[in-house]
Order: structure tokens, then sequence, then C-alpha cells
């Protein structure tokens, strides 16, 4: 895993659509053609806190934006438009570990096929290093 953050903040709006009160990704510390790290910093304020705990749909959520940057942000270095996705399937959806008010989310996701317009990555997300989440997304692309 990366440790550096090549984006932050207001600058992951760069690569996806996604705006507050819905933006679950608040840094992006590298991405390549065939994969992708991505963080969340869990807020008290976030949607998806019910008291203090995180809920699966917000980490589902979490997974699916980690998706949206890399495909943003590939379309961006490579000077393509930037296109919506959509969430195609979620498979094997694991939470083994619950996140909470003031945990730092750090996922990991890596393609294993793309056709045409559908791309299929497993995702792993960690907090402090712990694994917490784990899935199989599959996105489809609006080209």
């Amino acid at each position: 895993m990366s440790a550096s953050v090549m984006y932050s903040g207001d600058e992951i709006k760069t690569f996806i659509p996604q705006r507050e009160p819905m933006l679950m990704v608040d840094a992006l510390y590298q991405c390549t053609e065939t994969s992708v790290e991505t963080g969340l910093t869990i807020a008290a304020d976030n949607l998806f806190v019910d008291g203090k705990l995180f809920s699966e749909s917000g980490m589902i959520e979490h997974i699916a934006q980690s998706a949206a940057t890399f495909a943003g942000y590939n379309d961006w270095i490579n000077k393509r438009p930037i296109v919506l996705g959509y969430i195609a399937e979620i498979k094997k959806f694991a939470l083994k570990t619950p996140a909470h008010v003031g945990d730092s989310l750090r996922s990991s996701l890596s393609v294993q096929s793309q056709a045409m317009n559908i791309t299929l990555m497993n995702a792993v997300t960690t907090i402090n290093g712990v694994e917490a989440a784990t899935c199989k997304i599959k996105i489809f692309m609006d080209k």
C-alpha cells in the first residue's frame, strides 16, 4: 500500500460525480491501469453513520466510489471524457470488522477482467491494517 496521498479533499471531485453528503472517498493514494488505492476518514456527520457506527451500505458505497475513482482518474490521465459508471453487481460482500467514527478506511481494488463497458474488480478495505470488508464489484461504464 502506498503511504503518500496523490489527491485529497475537493481534488477527488475531479474524478467522480458524487458530492457532499454522498462523497465517500477523500483520498487517492495510487492509481494504475489495473488498480486503485483510496481512503475515507469517517466523520460524525457522515450520511452512513448511525450513532458512532458506519453502516454496511456506507462501506459498499465507499468501495463503489473507489471503483469510480479508478475509472475517472484513468479517463482524466488519458485525456478522455470522464463518464458515469453504475454498480452492476456486488458479490461475496463480507463485513469482517465494523468501522466507527474517526476510523480511516483504506481500500485497494484490482481489475480482474474488463470486457466492453464492464469492469470486474476485487476489493479489500482495511482499518488500521486490519481487513474490514471484501467483495467483488462489477461496474458498468456509460460510454
